[in-house]
């Protein structure tokens, strides 16, 4: 485990869950109170785990496995009773007008600012408001104020004047200044705390922000709004184990977020299974969770299935859906993404999520300006969207851009500087422009963050080699295969170096042992050096059969065939020399043999005796190897012919 990990233990970093029915009665009245003031995002976001709560009133729901774990499909039939509702009291009645905490005479402009704010007309609801002093219309006020301004200076852009800046800034400043003044009186309430501590992370005041952002949650817990914006806040893990939050049992979910954005996977499904053991198992944000951490993991199957089952469950959702065309980019599942972009425009074709799915497919497809195109589309959407400037960066370095890319994965890394991807990416640039010290630093970062990563692992390896740190090298070969080697470099990376300090034996090894494993998968330049390289191995050896199975194999690859047939016609060479020898060299023998058992015989006592019988011995031997000769000649051009044939 990583040494930034830390153990999931429940009564230190998160809270027990109470009973299905006490959940529900606070989810209905935060969401009463979230829809009131607009936060839609969190009035979602409880909605969500309201509708997950819909099994009964069980409060002790059956537990639910994570791994494997496949949502079954519900039919009901006609005759089915449905599960009844759990009995709510009239003051918790959801989006009940006249239960709201507005005096009378607010209520009419109250009403007709909250249609002008859900119409996103901003400034033309807080005008209506400019005269109410009731918590919730003053928020809406507030809140639009601020919407009006952000939402303006956003829309600009790159086209805004330092005099836009000012007035934007002084305006967060007055409504800062609002905010406090309520505060200090005790006139407001955690809503208008939430507020003024997303002012302060705008004006830059972060410690003052995460305070008023913890102050809001220990007073309204489920706004979700508050726990996201806090959660930006910590982005380091160390942060994260001194933050002092309330004994609430939204704290679970906070910890389940924070662990996946820092890459603590194991941490976060130890978290997502104790929320599906308390009666959380149907809930679609855990679920899309779970397949995001599994895409981390890199378990593509099964992340794959995870969000097959989210688009079975609900497929008209595009949260997370560009993390799924991450997976279809990288599988080369080309109709599937192609369908999934299809149905993304048709939901939605701006939003950043389809952006982004269509980035994925046109990069596919080798359309690298069409994907820029849609990846920049999706920041003007939302500048501080991760992913976008990642595969942007990705894009930049197909098109050999290494500037714009290296400017893309820092910005990434401002966002978040725990997204591995922009480290990666950063260590891959500046390896391909030489600059391998500062490579090796950014795939080291990655490493970090990735430790079991074999791709991480392997990366790191391949810089150490340019730098000639062979045992380096070594090492980190040797741990990226134990690690599992995803990306099957570890194999041809040692072999390769094996061949670089002249250990030829070993580096055959590797090849082999790289075949058998990866042999289904032929297509690639590292199979035909593998094939090359053994070929040579074995002409040397005078392995000749081997030798020309190898070269055999070369003739498959545009990089090695002409080489390959050079090869076999050097193989056949010197196999029909070789043959050429046994034949010449075995009457020799023979002869030689024969010689030496007439001169051992003591008891000739007379040379004309035995030279009569030399001279008869050679006579018949001369005869039968002629023979035989002619049968050896025969046989050694069929051989030849049968090279010449496999050569053409």
């Amino acid at each position: 485990m990583s040494n930034y990990a830390m153990d999931v233990d429940v009564a230190k970093v998160g809270c027990p869950v109470p009973k299905m029915d006490e959940v529900k009665k606070e989810l209905l009245i935060s969401m009463n109170e979230l829809y009131a003031r607009g936060l839609k995002t969190s009035c979602q976001w409880s909605s969500d785990l309201l509708l997950s709560l819909e099994i009964g009133n069980n409060p002790k729901p059956l537990a639910k496995k994570i791994e494997g774990y496949k949502r079954p499909k519900i039919t009901r039939s006609l005759l089915t009773p449905v599960p009844k509702r759990m009995p709510v009291a009239k003051s918790t009645d959801l989006y009940s007008i006249d239960q709201l905490p507005i005096p009378y005479k607010e209520m009419e402009l109250y009403l007709f600012a909250r249609a002008c704010y859900n119409a996103k007309e901003y400034q033309r609801a807080s005008f209506w408001l400019k005269d109410c002093c009731s918590k919730i219309p003053l928020f809406l006020k507030m809140y639009s104020d601020y919407l009006a301004a952000d939402s303006h200076i956003k829309n600009i852009g790159s086209e805004a004047t330092p005099s836009m800046f000012r007035e934007y800034r002084d305006l967060l400043d007055y409504l800062s200044q609002q905010l406090e003044s309520i505060r200090q009186k005790k006139k407001g309430d955690g809503y208008l705390t939430y507020l003024l501590g997303v002012v302060y992370v705008k004006l830059e005041q972060y410690e003052a922000a995460v305070n008023m952002l913890v102050e809001s949650i220990n007073e309204v817990p489920l706004n979700w709004h508050a726990w996201m914006q806090l959660g930006d806040l910590i982005v380091d893990r160390v942060k994260l184990s001194k933050l002092e939050l309330p004994n609430h049992w939204m704290k679970n979910f906070f910890y389940c977020q924070k662990y996946l954005d820092l890459q603590l996977n194991e941490q976060m499904l130890g978290m997502t299974q104790y929320l599906f053991n308390c009666g959380f198992s149907d809930s679609i944000f855990l679920q899309s969770k779970v397949a995001v951490c599994y895409h981390n993991k890199r378990y593509i199957e099964i992340a794959v299935q995870k969000f097959q089952e989210l688009i079975e469950i609900e497929p008209c959702r595009l949260e997370n859906m560009d993390t799924y065309s991450n997976l279809l980019y990288v599988q080369h599942q080309r109709v599937e993404l192609a369908y999934l972009a299809q149905r993304a425009v048709k939901i939605d074709k701006y939003r950043v999520e389809t952006c982004c799915i269509l980035g994925n497919y046109y990069s596919l497809h080798g359309e690298h300006q069409k994907a820029m195109r849609y990846f920049h589309r999706a920041l003007k959407l939302n500048p501080l969207y991760l992913a976008a400037w990642t595969l942007l960066g990705q894009e930049y370095m197909e098109l050999k851009n290494s500037n714009d890319a290296i400017q893309s994965y820092s910005k990434a890394l401002e966002i978040n500087k725990y997204e591995y991807r922009a480290w990666y990416g950063l260590g891959q640039t500046y390896e391909i422009l030489g600059m391998f010290k500062h490579s090796l630093y950014f795939f080291k970062q990655a490493q970090l963050l990735r430790p079991f990563d074999s791709r991480m692992i392997i990366a790191v390896g391949n810089v150490y080699e340019k730098l000639g740190n062979i045992d380096m090298a070594f090492q980190s070969y040797l741990k990226g295969r134990a690690m599992g080697d995803d990306e099957k470099l570890g194999l041809i990376y040692l072999a390769k170096l094996y061949v670089l300090i002249n250990r030829p034996n070993d580096a055959a090894k590797m090849f082999l042992e790289y075949i058998e494993e990866h042999g289904l998968d032929e297509q690639t330049r590292d199979h035909s050096y593998a094939y090359m390289f053994l070929a040579n191995y074995n002409l040397n050896r005078m392995n000749y059969d081997q030798a020309f199975h190898y070269a055999q194999k070369c003739l498959n690859y545009a990089e090695t065939k002409e080489e390959a047939k050079a090869l076999l016609k050097t193989i056949v060479h010197e196999r029909v020399h070789m043959e050429v020898d046994n034949v010449l060299c075995t009457p020799m023998n023979e002869e030689k043999q024969s010689k030496d058992k007439d001169y051992d015989k003591e008891e000739m006592p007379r040379q004309l005796e035995l030279l009569s019988l030399t001279q008869k011995h050679e006579i018949n031997q001369n005869e039968d190897d002629e023979d035989d000769s002619s049968d050896e000649e025969e046989h050694l051009c069929n051989k030849i012919t049968m090279y010449m044939d496999l050569v053409e």
